[in-house]
């Protein structure tokens, strides 16, 4: 029997409370370490976590750290509900409660987050398992547009883009090259070859494209995905549509250094 997060199993399930996974039911489930229960549960996730002897009456708000680094928070919790994030994406959570468990599944890729999970027929939640893999390894790509100053009042307009890691061999994104995220802390910026600005990716992962002396930005565009997702989806004419703001992040807001250098920065 499969149900949809909000739909009523028994009477004391309180249809207000909506998960974005789709609920499986299962009657009597087998209870087992966190590994064994998300191979009971099925599905492709690598890691299992489990948090046991769940506080039927006060919940179990928290932040939890795995083996592998992830970091799970319990959010507005109380003995028979619960919010959670995770930072690596989760395809399934298993919530006991008595002798049932409600499985929840989550679309390919996993989720980061859901909330209005319930435990079985609405009782007091015993345990809640999470099945999840490592994140995805993630890059950056920087397309930017400037203004080259040839004397003091003609300038004219020229592109200029990041260096790292060949993405294209063909088309004009054959220029175009990625480099891993948020890892990478510096790469060059480059027109035809020739450097002409910087990139840097701070600690907290915020982006600043800077140029060198004599061109201001007019326009830049990031993409922060996995190479998959940049050889392959929002692509025209077989490279990337940098210009969709859905895909790519788009920065007009060009500011001056105290070396008075432009430069822009993308807050993430």
């Amino acid at each position: 029997m499969v149900a949809t997060g909000c739909q009523k199993n028994e009477e004391v399930i309180d249809v207000s409370l909506k998960s974005s996974g789709v609920m499986t039911v299962v009657a009597n489930w087998q209870s087992g370490s966190a590994v064994f229960e998300c191979g009971k549960a099925g599905g492709a996730c690598a890691y299992a976590f489990k948090i046991d002897e769940w506080d039927e009456y006060f919940g179990m708000d928290g932040e939890y750290e795995t083996m592998e680094g992830n970091s799970i928070v319990i959010l507005n919790s109380d003995g028979k509900t619960f919010d959670f994030t995770s930072e690596y994406p989760v395809c399934k959570v298993i919530v006991k409660a008595g002798r049932g468990a409600y499985i929840y599944t989550y679309p390919e890729g996993g989720v980061y987050e859901d909330s209005g999970l319930i435990g079985f027929q609405g009782k007091g939640i015993s345990h809640v398992t999470f099945c999840y893999a490592e994140p995805p390894e993630l890059i950056i790509a920087v397309k930017a547009r400037y203004l080259r100053y040839i004397n003091e009042t003609t300038s004219t307009e020229d592109n200029c883009e990041s260096a790292g890691l060949v993405a294209f061999t063909s088309g004009w994104c054959s220029i175009l090259e990625y480099n891993p995220y948020p890892s990478t802390s510096s790469f060059n910026m480059v027109r035809q070859g020739v450097v002409v600005g910087s990139v840097v990716v701070n600690a907290d992962g915020d982006v600043t494209v800077t140029l060198e002396e004599g061109k201001t930005l007019t326009t830049a565009w990031l993409f922060i995905g996995t190479l998959e997702e940049l050889q392959t989806a929002n692509l025209k004419d077989g490279c990337p549509n940098f210009t969709n703001p859905a895909v790519w992040i788009p920065n007009t807001n060009a500011q001056t250094d105290a070396l008075g250098l432009s430069y822009m920065f993308f807050d993430l």
